[in-house]
């Protein structure tokens, strides 16, 4: 009796059931009777094997299915399923059985496809019978080609047990690259024949099912929604989003302990359309760093930083202002900080001026000595403790060099413009604990795209491995909050840290113990304006000594050094805010609710069903933004997924030139070497 084909349907659900089955191109078995094709005549009978198969009564399909395929391996050849009604019948062939079928010629084809299917004739019946059990019915036992002796190069081989895919599965959420993942799997089964494309294959499934039918997007928003994520978007009006930004609950718990000092800066190659991503980074008590919050923004714009920081500032709470915010000259950046945060400052990151001196300036100065003389006033310019000496050091420095006119222009117009963004005699007033570089969130770039690892993923995969970051990161300031509140710091056992010890961050008390030993010494210097105070939020070396300090008070260090008042929690839910104007609300619509006559009442419940039936708008992904490089299309353009930063300017005009390999002198090649060239040039 012939069995009937399942339909589309039937199928897809017969393979999402049976995850290790493989189905193949449809055909009946009048076509399985046929002749071997590829030109191999040669017939191979295999009945030896299988027909002691069918005398054997099975409980159930599987144990049937599991039976064959192990007598066709022992074989050399691979038994699939072909076709399969449950709780019927199963059709079993050759895994080279069938046809390749294609709608496009080949010739027409940009790929070189392949095929390893010869039509193969070789089948198998499992039928269930009237008892419940399951027998084997002998088709076909030939094959038209000869037996594998390594079965490496069929696919099913090359699956992945259901353990091991699950492992897969663990191993891809926690960010491990596929060939570790593929090492550590053949720890545990030397004899594993799957190939990093399987591990690609798995993973790409994964996040198949995880979509649940939702476009990605949408899928994003349900998951930053679900997990407590202070979330919100922008689109076009095309719908494609064009903003994201959103905050891990446990960063937002540490920005509201920490709301004084934040490092902000974008960086790039991080997703498949090319946005670029704000990084927002504050301080914690320990001096170490912590992920605010994250902007995906379709460009840098005074616009787009202005939407990311009014986001920025709902998460600190109304009112709430950061002392100092650290960013490198970025001028769209520093003008919507000074539209959204007035009363914040803004500081200039030192490292990146000086870097891009470097980068305009060194050219002008033929002599190293003459470079180094001068970097040497610029930093005496810098640490201008107050005004007027600021305007000395100035016009000596203008005296001093008048005659690098270039210079002198490019260091007023460009930097002294901003003088109070970066030379100490003004951010010594601010209080923004070290912080003059933007290292820490440079250094946050880079921690970032490990976990990313390419810098071609969509965005929840950017958003999955940001979160990775984000928790082993949060894990890791809880610890030490722990750690040191039970720890004692041995060189800090005297009395003048006897009421600070557990409760302020070792980081802080070393600082102030470097204070208390100045403080202590000869070298005591009267000119002390207590910038360090001011700065810091610590006692300095005058405070220390003329105020005759014996004992280190609490109320005389910041709160943004104290751990005995922090505590921080795991729950996604803790770092919210209570006063949810939701809450308000409802409570309200309830109370008025009440009071309603039995008409208006059913009335409200329609209009309150109409908001909660009312479709959210249909986002798509975003468009791949244009980029700094050679044009789409040029032939020397290089597409790569590294996350790998482009150099800067600096990086270019500070790189040391290739030495020859023949004299060991810079600036020419062995090939144009005069040292060389003169003993082999012709007479």
């Amino acid at each position: 009796m012939e069995e009937e084909p399942l339909n589309d349907a039937e199928l897809q659900k017969v393979a999402s059931d049976n995850m290790e089955e493989e189905l193949q191109f449809d055909h009946s078995l009048n076509d399985i009777e046929g002749l071997p094709v590829g030109g191999n005549e040669e017939i191979f009978d295999v009945s030896d094997g299988f027909l002691s198969l069918s005398t054997k009564v099975y409980d159930n399909r599987d144990d049937l299915v599991s039976d064959v395929r192990k007598t066709g391996l022992s074989q050399g050849y691979v038994v699939v399923i072909k076709r399969s009604k449950p709780n019927r019948n199963i059709v079993m062939g050759c895994d080279r059985g069938g046809c390749y079928r294609t709608r496009i010629a080949v010739e027409n084809k940009k790929r070189n496809s392949s095929s390893r299917l010869i039509n193969c004739p070789f089948k198998i019946l499992g039928r269930k019978k009237g008892e419940g059990v399951w027998k084997v019915e002998m088709i076909t036992l030939l094959h038209n080609h000869k037996p594998s002796t390594d079965m490496a190069g069929h696919p099913y081989c090359r699956r992945f047990s259901k353990e091991e895919a699950l492992q897969v599965k663990q191993m891809n959420r926690a960010g491990v690259k596929p060939r570790q993942i593929l090492s550590s799997l053949r720890q545990n089964n030397p004899d594993l024949l799957a190939v990093s494309r399987n591990v690609y294959s798995m993973t790409a499934q994964f996040r198949r099912e995880n979509l649940g039918g939702r476009s990605v997007i949408q899928a994003l928003l349900d998951e930053l929604g679900g997990a407590g994520f202070y979330h919100n978007v922008k689109y076009d009006h095309h719908g494609h989003l064009t903003h994201l930004f959103f905050a891990h609950p446990t960063s937002i718990e540490l920005t509201k302990s920490y709301p004084n000092v934040f490092v902000m800066d974008c960086t790039y190659k991080t997703n498949k359309y090319k946005m670029p991503l704000l990084e927002i980074v504050g301080v914690s008590s320990f001096n170490t760093s912590f992920y605010s919050c994250f902007v995906f923004m379709q460009k840098e714009e005074q616009e787009d930083y202005e939407w990311a920081l009014q986001m920025f500032s709902k998460l600190l709470g109304f009112g709430d202002h950061p002392f100092a915010i650290i960013t490198d000259r970025e001028l769209a950046l520093m003008k919507a900080i000074e539209v959204m945060f007035p009363m914040t400052f803004n500081l200039l990151c030192l490292w990146h001026i000086e870097k891009n001196i470097v980068a305009h300036c060194k050219g002008q100065f033929k002599e190293e000595d003459d470079w180094i003389a001068f970097m040497s006033s610029w930093v005496s310019l810098l640490k201008s403790w107050n005004v007027l000496l600021f305007n000395e050091v100035w016009n000596h420095f203008q005296i001093e060099y008048k005659d690098y006119a270039k210079v002198l222009t490019y260091i007023e117009n460009t930097w002294l413009s901003w003088k109070e963004k970066f030379i100490f005699a003004w951010t010594g007033q601010i209080t923004h604990f070290g912080n003059s570089v933007t290292s820490r969130v440079e250094g946050a770039h880079a921690t970032i795209k490990r976990y990313l690892q390419v810098s071609t993923g969509g965005l929840r995969e950017v958003n999955e491995n940001i979160c990775l970051a984000i928790e082993n990161q949060f894990q890791e300031i809880k610890t030490q909050l722990a750690s040191e509140k039970i720890r004692v710091p041995q060189k800090l056992c005297i009395p003048f840290f006897r009421e600070t010890v557990n409760k302020v961050s070792f980081y802080a008390l070393y600082e102030l113990h470097k204070q208390y030993l100045l403080a202590n010494s000869k070298d005591y210097s009267s000119e002390c304006k207590g910038q360090f105070f001011k700065t810091m939020g610590l006692p300095c070396v005058h405070m220390i000594r003329e105020m005759n300090i014996e004992v280190c008070s609490l109320n005389q260090i910041h709160t943004q050094w104290r751990i005995d008042t922090r505590s921080f929690t795991n729950d996604q839910h803790a770092s919210l805010d209570h006063e949810d104007p939701l809450t308000s609300l409802l409570s309200e619509i309830k109370e008025k609710y009440e009071k309603l006559p039995l008409m208006h009442k059913e009335n409200t419940i329609r209009q309150i069903s109409h908001i909660l039936g009312a479709s959210s708008p249909l986002l798509f992904e975003p468009t791949i933004q244009p980029h700094k490089g050679r044009p789409v299309g040029s032939t020397n353009r290089k597409e790569t997924s590294s996350t790998k930063r482009e150099p800067s300017y600096f990086e270019v005009v500070e790189k040391t030139p290739r030495k020859c390999r023949g004299c060991g002198n810079p600036n020419h090649y062995r090939n144009k070497c005069p040292s060389i060239n003169k003993f082999t040039a012709p007479k």
